[in-house]
């Protein structure tokens, strides 16, 4: 049977593809099966050469060798090519920002009083802004969407989305909290840490109060605490175990310090940023906390002198579990250019894929997502190479099931003056 490149070949009861075309427009969840790829599962078996994959209704159906199509299966010849589950970037402002320095476009923070704890970014987010196709196209199709610090060292709730465009891809609202320590939050604490760390504290004391005497606080009444009752309240959550607490921080002895307000009020602390991380990776394995970084972040500061390259490593080696995050906001599918930068200082090429994938999931509570593994979500990327290989391209994502269009701003501007003709020949250099 012969067919172009970009034509889709029939047989009984099945199409093939006998190559991808990264243009086509998305599509509704259809069943299909990947034949002959190397899958990086994020799971115990770790990476199967020659394998395929089935998805129907959205799920992960099969995984196996010389599968056989159902009726109806497209049919995707991946030789040589690689699969992934949809990667996520675990800190991003997508769908809050456009234009960083237009403040009419950025929706990331609040200097509104008695506003921390208690921001809750979800209803701003615009699911049709243009760097969700950017990064959905690149490989991206879940992430974790992070407030800034206003005035209070507690930025607010974050939310986790599908890069759906168009559509509202909200998973969860309210899934974390977030907050700030180390020079930033002494900054706005009189100029110590010594003043934010009794800030966290106090916080999380009050909250604690409020907790168990819930029914004695009436709306409308102004209560002498350090922050709004709304605030309060809103770290309710935490203290309960139903959302982890994200805390910035980077100097080895202030992680150490949070390790100590986690065992003191019993919440899920996720460290973030954490350049010293590495060395206090026994006291972060023991105390069970994740740590939420970018592994190409190696320039020094008074706030993580000591940070380098082999962190994300030797935190590994350690048993903490870690979260990848990387690329900025604009570029957040460049998450898997710093993972590929861990891996090339130590890092198991796995435990890379995991710390974008299902990492992310088990932490931040995303159900159903994040490996290769029958039953999950049909998040899945092919790959035209290894995925942390920067020179390594999206042949086809999709989204439960979802075939996504490839289409992004970037796309249709490369196509616009990629011949240049007439009067637009001004523009030849």
């Amino acid at each position: 049977m012969k067919c172009s490149a970009l034509k889709l070949c029939s047989g009984i009861g099945l199409s093939v593809f006998v190559a991808f075309a990264p243009q086509l427009q998305a599509t509704e969840s259809e069943s299909f099966l990947i034949k002959n790829a190397t899958l990086h599962t994020a799971t115990a078996k770790g990476r199967l050469d020659h394998a395929d994959l089935r998805v129907a209704n959205g799920k992960i159906q099969q995984i196996g060798v010389n599968l056989e199509p159902q009726e109806g299966d497209k049919v995707f010849d991946a030789t040589g090519k690689h699969v992934t589950p949809g990667l996520m970037n675990a800190r991003t402002q997508l769908g809050l920002v456009e234009i960083s320095a237009v403040e009419s476009t950025n929706d990331t923070s609040t200097e509104m009083e008695g506003m921390g704890a208690s921001f809750n970014i979800a209803p701003a987010i615009n699911f049709h802004s243009t760097l969700i196709p950017q990064n959905r196209t690149n490989g991206l199709t879940r992430a974790l969407v992070m407030p800034y610090n206003g005035n209070n060292l507690f930025a607010g709730e974050g939310a986790l989305i599908l890069l759906r465009s168009e559509k509202n891809g909200l998973i969860k609202q309210r899934a974390v909290q977030s907050a700030v320590y180390g020079s930033a939050a002494a900054g706005m604490s009189g100029g110590s840490r010594a003043a934010a760390y009794a800030r966290l504290e106090k916080a999380l004391s009050e909250a604690t109060y409020v907790r168990s005497n819930l029914s004695q606080f009436k709306p409308g009444i102004k209560y002498e605490f350090s922050q709004s009752l709304d605030d309060l309240k809103a770290l309710i959550p935490v203290l309960t175990g139903q959302v982890p607490l994200v805390i910035e921080a980077g100097r080895a002895d202030d992680i150490l310090n949070l390790i100590a307000l986690k065992k003191k009020f019993g919440f899920k602390l996720v460290v973030s940023g954490a350049g010293e991380a590495w060395q206090v990776a026994k006291e972060l394995a023991e105390g069970n906390v994740p740590v939420l970084m970018d592994p190409i972040a190696n320039i020094p500061s008074f706030d993580a002198l000591t940070v380098r390259l082999d962190g994300a490593a030797k935190l590994y080696e350690a048993g903490v579990k870690l979260i990848f995050t990387g690329g900025g906001t604009h570029n957040a599918y460049l998450v898997r250019q710093s993972a590929g930068n861990a891996v090339a200082n130590g890092l198991p090429h796995t435990a890379a894929i995991e710390a974008m994938t299902i990492n992310a999931a088990e932490v931040f509570g995303v159900k159903n997502y994040g490996q290769l593994e029958p039953g999950m979500d049909a998040d899945v990327v092919i790959w035209d190479g290894d995925p942390l290989e920067v020179t390594s391209n999206t042949y086809a994502v999709f989204i439960q099931g979802e075939r996504q269009s490839m289409v992004s701003r970037a796309t249709r501007l490369r196509d616009r003056y990629w011949q240049l003709k007439g009067s637009q020949t001004g523009y030849s250099r």
